[in-house]
């Protein structure tokens, strides 16, 4: 198996409850480095690893320390220079969703000529293992689709991401915050959507949205509250002989004859490690989430946002 040199930009906290365990629990992964606009927070996480660089500069990072592999975790409109940067150096990239701030920025990163070989994006719920299932349910007498995703984000990460309500360093609110996860589900099972129409609660950095999507005339609703008193991660399909529901949290496929087909495993981590098995060879390894993936979900999210300028009303509360 390949031995990778490991380095990462951003050490917050998805650094530290998602990609920094996925390396750690794989022997043919290093730590060689740790960049973070806070040098004394990558100085923290290497306490007992004297050995790792630290610094604030990802260009020093990659001329000082070589990495065959950046997670890039900083603020959404702290993407596009070091993924570039990176590519240019022809060093691997694994970028945090969304792709970028902008569309702009994100058609120049899926564009780099490197970017088809080089660089993936952590959208993980493709890969969770009851969606092939799922999806053989799903693709044969689907009536209608419902996404719901809720979680307290509001209070779980806005104390440990300051620029979380920015809307100029998020580039909007919930829908790109979580909406690439469940968009990217939605369409490797269904293929590519028409918006219908979407409504926000507030313009800029909304909390709440409702989106209606159409795969190839298959009506689709996605709700996403990260202001919620719950966790709810589930998409239901809609057939003549019932419900069934892809529960991806507590990883379950609940069929509408009321059979249950359960897994362990977490599908927040599937994507990290999916790339993190591709670079160091494991076998088994999946496919990635490539740059162009997360670039036709931001085009969608944009669309979205578009229909929500010409909204009549915003979203109530529940909506």
């Amino acid at each position: 198996m390949k031995r990778v040199r490991y380095a990462a930009l951003g050490c917050g906290r998805v650094f530290q409850r998602y990609h920094l365990p996925c390396a750690d629990e794989r022997d043919s992964m290093e730590l060689v480095a740790l960049a973070d606009t806070d040098v004394e927070r990558a100085r923290s996480l290497t306490a007992d690893r004297p050995q790792v660089w630290t610094g604030t500069s990802v260009d020093r990072l990659i001329e000082e320390t070589r990495p065959d592999l950046i997670s890039v975790c900083t603020p959404n409109d702290a993407h596009a220079g070091p993924v570039l940067a990176a590519l240019d150096a022809g060093v691997a990239v694994l970028c945090e969703k969304p792709l970028a701030a902008t569309v702009e920025e994100a058609r120049r990163m899926a564009a780099h000529p490197a970017a088809g070989k080089l660089l993936g994006v952590n959208m993980p719920f493709r890969f969770h293992p009851l969606l092939e299932a799922f999806a053989e349910v799903a693709r044969t007498g689907a009536q209608r689709v419902d996404f719901a995703f809720a979680t307290p984000g509001n209070r779980v990460w806005r104390a440990c991401t300051p620029w979380y309500t920015d809307a100029r360093r998020a580039g909007g609110g919930a829908l790109l915050d979580l909406g690439p996860h469940a968009l990217d589900l939605l369409m490797t099972v269904f293929g590519p959507p028409e918006v219908e129409a979407c409504e926000v609660d507030a313009p800029g950095v909304e909390e709440r949205v409702r989106l209606d999507l159409s795969f190839q005339g298959l009506p689709a609703t996605l709700r996403i509250d990260r202001a919620a008193r719950r966790l709810e991660t589930s998409v239901t399909v809609t057939t003549a002989d019932g419900d069934h529901v892809l529960d991806l949290r507590r990883g379950e496929l609940r069929r509408a004859d009321d059979t249950v087909e359960s897994t362990g495993d977490r599908a927040e981590l599937a994507a990290i490690s999916a790339y993190f098995d591709l670079l160091t060879g494991a076998p088994a390894a999946h496919p990635k989430v490539t740059a162009q993936d997360a670039l036709d979900v931001q085009l969608v999210v944009e669309s979205a946002y578009r229909r929500a300028e010409t909204a009549p009303a915003p979203l109530a509360q529940g909506g």
